[in-house]
């Protein structure tokens, strides 16, 4: 009886510790690791596909510089880029124009060839990756016009916020050098079924591929590398945005705003706001809480990557436009001895070679937005299915455009010269301009290493213009006057300098489109 009592309690012990027993621990989730986007001197992530791109060209020393000419498939610079002289010309060797479709092979790809394995040609598919567009996803790469350096070029900013800098090259024919468009084209490593091959361009307007050079002209290369597989998990990518948000903070706590046009600081303000924002958010909520499985983290993880490229990617932008007003001191009147002196540089720059600012016809601020017709200022009503026209609120002479006003010239309140700087400063009248394209020799002249229109007045004195288009057309040079063309309520007149045969003629364009202005006094 007692060896009976001794087991009960055995067993009665045993049941008591098993239901005591504490709870094992549950398994730890996996950490997310604050990674960087791979950036270094030699190249940069702009977080578009599975790729890195070259801070400079191929045989350049500086972002800024050229580098070399290569012609498509050749693998040395050369000093004559002919049919005669390209070295995949015959029908014995590789990448036949009418039968193979393909990609260079390493040992015909000079980035490979001069930089070693990683480096490559990059492909049509990854530029289009890069390119400008205005699509849904408005946080893809931007590209901007700008002088780095004093070298005129384009600044492409990356999905998530880095940047790289193309400049203007040109191109080689025979042993002439063809800068008259103004861009920059750059081979990709794809074949084609023609001698013209499609090429990576950048241009005022966009970056783009199409066919437009024999594969026996000369061109730089912009090389690419492979950033490697992408990891299993998704790691929240910072340094880009933290970079840009210091910057920012810099820039708004030393820099008078009253230097600056009032709209790019209030962007820059603006968007600074919201990054400092996304980048708390960010990592309060890295997408562990409340998820027990990888790949639902995976996925939270990766709409807050979408998120923190966004906000980095247009702090960005707001960065690089924000835009420092001209003082009275950086232009001058120079008298050309015409009837009104002229300024020596556009609205908006500093110095003879720089762009200046684009404006619409009647604004007096430049855009960060599209210049279209649901963007202008006078825009009263876009018609429906067709929104090439639309309805004014200002300067209407005929009724089916808008309530009329019968005002056909700017008046002093619309003319951004006047209202940028003051005095008797204002936008030439048809006549100011036509006198300057009567009484004048224009001819492309190299100012401060770039390639201008000089424009010599009768006595000998001289003004300049960049090449710089406007936002619709990219090889001439475009600049507003004060009226409108008549019976045309829809559009304005302005003069044009063909950069390529140095004739200048009165044209016109649509009110809404971004042009330059080159401001006149007495």
């Amino acid at each position: 009886m007692c060896l009976s009592l001794m087991m009960c309690m055995m067993t009665s012990c045993q049941k008591d510790e098993d239901v005591n027993e504490e709870p094992k621990p549950e398994p730890e989730k996996p950490a997310i690791k604050y990674a960087e986007y791979e950036t270094t001197d030699d190249y940069v992530d702009l977080g578009v596909g599975n790729f890195m791109i070259a801070t400079k060209n191929l045989g350049a020393k500086r972002p800024e510089d050229t580098g070399d000419f290569f012609a498509w498939g050749e693998t040395e610079p050369k000093e004559d880029y002919s049919w005669d002289t390209y070295k995949l010309q015959t029908s014995t060797t590789y990448y036949i124009y009418y039968k193979d479709n393909g990609l260079l092979q390493p040992q015909d790809d000079a980035a490979t060839v001069i930089l070693g394995q990683g480096w490559r040609l990059p492909t049509i598919e990854e530029v289009k990756l890069m390119e400008d567009t205005n699509t849904t996803d408005e946080a893809c790469c931007r590209m901007r016009p700008t002088v780095r350096n004093g070298v005129f070029g384009f600044m492409l900013i990356g999905r998530n916020g880095n940047s790289v800098f193309f400049p203007s090259t040109g191109r080689m024919q025979g042993s002439e050098l063809i800068t008259w468009d103004n861009d920059t084209k750059m081979w990709c490593k794809d074949c084609a079924k023609s001698k013209a091959l499609k090429v990576f361009t950048i241009s005022q307007i966009d970056v783009t591929t199409y066919y437009s050079v024999d594969r026996s002209d000369g061109l730089p290369i912009r090389p690419v590398k492979e950033r490697g597989a992408a990891p299993d998990t998704v790691y929240l990518k910072l340094n880009v945005l933290d970079r840009n948000i210091a910057e920012a903070q810099r820039l708004l706590s030393t820099v008078n705003s009253a230097e600056y046009s009032a709209e790019s600081y209030q962007t820059l303000d603006r968007n600074y706001q919201r990054a400092v924002a996304m980048r708390a958010y960010a990592v309060e909520n890295d997408g562990l809480k409340n998820n027990s499985y990888l790949g639902v983290i995976n996925k939270v993880n990766r709409e807050l990557q979408d998120s923190i490229d966004y906000a980095s990617h247009f702090l960005a932008l707001a960065l690089f436009e924000l835009s420092p007003l001209p003082k009275a001191s950086d232009i001058k009147a120079v008298d050309l001895g015409l009837s009104v002196r002229w300024a020596s540089a556009n609205l908006g720059a500093r110095t003879e070679t720089e762009y200046g600012y684009f404006y619409a016809w009647g604004e007096v601020a430049p855009k960060q937005t599209r210049y279209d017709w649901e963007n202008y200022k006078f825009c009263k009503e876009v018609y429906e299915g067709n929104r090439d026209f639309s309805k004014f609120s200002k300067y209407v002479t005929d009724s089916r455009w808008g309530e009329v006003d019968g005002k056909t010239r700017l008046d002093l309140e619309d003319d951004a010269a006047h209202e940028f700087m003051g005095g008797d400063w204002h936008i030439p009248t048809p006549e100011e301009f036509q006198e300057l394209v009567d009484n004048c020799t224009f001819e492309n002249v190299t100012l401060n290493g770039k390639t201008v229109m000089r424009a010599m007045g009768p006595n000998g004195n001289c003004i300049y213009f960049p090449h710089t288009g406007s936002t619709e057309v990219m090889d001439e040079i475009y600049c507003w006057t004060t009226d409108m063309v008549s019976g045309a309520n829809q559009r304005a007149t302005c003069y044009s300098i063909q950069s390529f045969w140095g004739t200048a003629y009165k044209t016109w364009e649509n009110r809404y489109a971004g042009l330059t202005i080159r401001a006149v006094c007495p």
